[in-house]
């Protein structure tokens, strides 16, 4: 492959990143809602789940990270000691590094199947409500 080759190669992948990110913001349009309910919707994962529906490790959406930071394409920020992982970016880094298109959809629906159960409103502990009427 010739360097002009690669260049543009390097280029319609900086596309194809933003054509991802762009179909997010658009599927985000015309939406009520702020950061919560982007956390809410599914929008964004932690590493423990973004590994369970991508079938690795949590060291290995870890290094994920790491790698999509070095190449300028990251997928994630950290906040508070917490990894936020923006899920469109997680596909499009499954799809370009991990195994294709294939991949990308298992990904897909596997957040499908575990996001009813992981969105479900978290009940108060008794012990917990103690604390907060205090």
């Amino acid at each position: 492959m010739t360097d002009d080759q690669k260049a543009l190669a390097d280029e319609l992948d900086r596309l194809s990143a933003d054509a991802a990110r762009l179909a997010d913001c658009v599927r985000r349009l015309g939406r009520a809602g702020d950061g919560i309910d982007d956390l809410r919707e599914g929008f964004f994962l932690t590493v423990a789940q973004a590994a369970t529906v991508c079938g690795v490790t949590d060291q290995a959406v870890y290094n994920w990270i790491g790698d999509a930071e070095r190449m300028g394409r990251p997928i994630a920020e950290k906040r508070a000691n917490v990894w936020i992982i923006d899920t469109a970016r997680l596909f499009a880094y499954v799809e370009k590094h991990r195994g294709g298109l294939p991949a990308r959809v298992e990904v897909e629906n596997r957040l499908r199947e575990f996001w009813p159960k992981w969105s479900e409103p978290k009940e108060w502990r008794p012990d917990e409500m103690e604390r907060v009427s205090e």
